[in-house]
């Protein structure tokens, strides 16, 4: 395979001090310490262009800074000291995974080596000598399902394109770092002036993958009999390195994988699919079935051969349609729980809509509000949280008892006391989690309170959903048959660094509760906010469509997204983003 892009490490210096080494930190630049500490909260981790192009002897390479490398090397001594005072240096064991990013290598390399001098048991995921590749919903999944490991950390860039790093971390809890925990290790990191090293580190092998395949087929055993995966032809295009969890995965339920070994800049499925290679090979494999997966493994999409037509299907519409076909075909309760500006055309075969801020940060905390489970008060007071009422209506919440009320009260009027439910909790980026729930008991206040036999995974684990869906491809159900396409949802971005979103965000605030007028068109606007008021999305409402925007946690840039007509939406979603833009930044 050709490899996309390479680069060259710049040279700094380390103090040996023998059984270890220490490196003297610079102080921080002011872009450089909005890496560390951003204004704006990241939805899933930290993530940075680590590669910058520099002119060197006559031509243009990529290289690794080491101020660019340092950030990172920051980040990992400030979870290290963090976590170590949270157990009070007891039980220190994490387990460090990558993605097949090509600075994935130096990363995993001084992340042990400050974790090692720190005391702690390094665990790697079973690969080729030195590396310790797993997927990114697979590796949060891993401090849930793993006994004694309560630190993982997940070295991924996720979709951006291969220049690019990042660090998700997790803590005793398969759910994304927010609230104050997340400030805290931000401020650590500001203050580090030196890191010591341990360069004569032995990882412990272990098989990750494996154990969450075993969870994945024991929950999905529960939900639907896979019965027509056996045999089927799959192709696989991972976009980057070899997805070998999901194929392994797929493999293990009797499909037949083939697998596009091509890699992608950015491996970025909803925003690049090479149609032409994708029918040659399908053709070629008699395959009906292609599933494109993003850099770590948390963005799917489909591109399905049926009726003698192929079809492309991003996240919103494959979700969409699980859920209808789950609920009209398979009489699922489905507990709908998804962010705010995903898809609204599972909404109407739902037991009940509950809808959140981007991120599993937001939605992660309805899972762990309906079980019953104890949570930081700072990540209910920045999370964004809402169920709908009988009328439709948006009902915002700051804790568990109103939600288990209302739960509770639709229960009961449908005698449903003895039936399973199915949580699904997506977002319209890619990400999806489901579980099994039951009614188990009530609380002093006289309402449902869930349980499930299944670990609780609370970040993005879209595999299930995945096999669910190729399952019922594969029984003749069709996507396209399965929601309404006179709507179509799509999202698209402005640039923006993060002083130009906060500028949008606190400008356009003046219209809350009123109605604007773009294009001749009338609008509505709501401000969704937080449970501390501040406001975080902004909904504007037609008579015919319905459209949302928020500053991207992830890159720099302002993230809009509509629900409308087919014929007209883009246009209308063109129209509503320049307006802001010149009006508002």
């Amino acid at each position: 395979m050709i490899k996309l892009i390479e680069f060259e490490l710049e040279e700094f210096f380390l103090i040996d001090r023998g059984k270890y080494k220490t490196l003297r930190l610079e102080e921080l630049t002011e872009d450089e310490r909005y890496f560390v500490d951003p204004i704006v909260a990241p939805t899933s981790g930290l993530r940075i262009k680590i590669l910058d192009k520099l002119e060197r002897a006559g031509s243009e390479k990529l290289f690794l800074t080491k101020r660019k490398l340092f950030l990172f090397l920051r980040i990992f001594k400030a979870i290290s000291q963090k976590f170590k005072e949270i157990k009070d240096g007891e039980n220190l064991k994490v387990l460090i995974v990558t993605d097949d990013r090509p600075t994935k290598s130096i990363l995993l390399e001084y992340c042990s080596q400050i974790f090692a001098y720190d005391g702690y048991e390094i665990f790697y995921q079973k690969d080729i000598p030195g590396e310790s590749k797993l997927s990114s919903p697979y590796g949060a999944a891993s401090v849930g399902l793993i006994e004694d490991i309560n630190l993982v950390i997940v070295l991924t860039a996720s979709h951006n394109e291969l220049s690019w790093n990042g660090v998700k971390f997790y803590i005793d809890y398969p759910m994304p770092m927010s609230g104050d925990l997340f400030k805290e290790i931000s401020n650590l990191a500001l203050s580090i002036e030196e890191i010591n090293l341990d360069p004569f580190y032995k990882p412990i092998i272990i098989d990750a993958e494996q154990i969450n395949n075993d969870y994945v087929i024991s929950l999905l055993n529960d939900i639907l009999e896979l019965k027509s995966l056996i045999g089927l032809k799959i192709v696989i295009w991972p976009y980057l390195g070899k997805a070998r969890g999901i194929v392994d995965l797929f493999k293990r339920l009797g499909a037949d994988v083939v697998l596009i070994n091509e890699e992608i800049n950015p491996p970025n499925p909803i925003q690049e699919v090479r149609e032409e290679k994708l029918k040659q090979v399908m053709e070629k494999e008699t395959s009906n079935i292609a599933i494109l997966l993003d850099a770590d493994r948390d963005r799917i999409a489909l591109y399905i051969r049926q009726n003698g037509k192929y079809c492309f299907y991003i996240p919103n519409e494959i979700y969409s349609a699980l859920h209808n076909i789950l609920a009209n075909e398979y009489h699922k309760k489905i507990i709908n729980v998804r962010t705010i500006p995903s898809d609204l055309r599972g909404d109407e075969t739902s037991f009940i809509n509950i809808l959140t801020g981007v991120g599993y940060k937001h939605l992660g905390i309805i899972l762990y509000f309906l079980l019953g489970m104890e949570l930081e008060q700072s990540k209910v007071d920045k999370a964004i949280l809402y169920y709908e009422n009988e009328n439709k209506m948006l009902v915002k919440i700051n804790k568990a008892e109103p939600l288990r009320q209302r739960l509770t009260e639709l229960i009961e009027k449908e005698k449903k006391n003895d039936e399973s439910f199915l949580i699904v909790m997506w977002e319209e980026s890619g990400g999806h989690t489901l579980n099994v729930l039951n009614p188990a008991k009530k609380d002093i206040l006289g309402h449902f309170v869930f349980d499930s036999k299944f670990p609780i995974i609370a970040d993005k684990y879209p595999v299930p959903a995945l096999v669910l869906i190729t399952e019922l491809i594969a029984r003749g159900h069709e996507i396209s048959k399965s929601i309404d396409w006179s709507i179509k949802g799509i999202n698209r971005t402005i640039p923006a660094i993060d002083e130009q979103k906060i500028k949008i965000m606190n400008n356009f605030m003046k219209n809350d509760t009123k109605s604007i007028t773009i294009n001749e068109k009338e609008y509505i606007v709501s401000a969704l906010s937080d449970n501390a008021n501040n406001v975080d999305i902004y909904r504007l409402k037609s008579a015919d469509s319905t459209l949302y925007f928020r500053p991207s946690g992830t890159g720099p840039e302002v993230r809009f997204y509509i629900f409308g007509k087919r014929e007209t939406h883009l246009e209308e979603l063109k129209t509503v983003q320049d307006f802001i833009k010149i009006q508002y930044s």
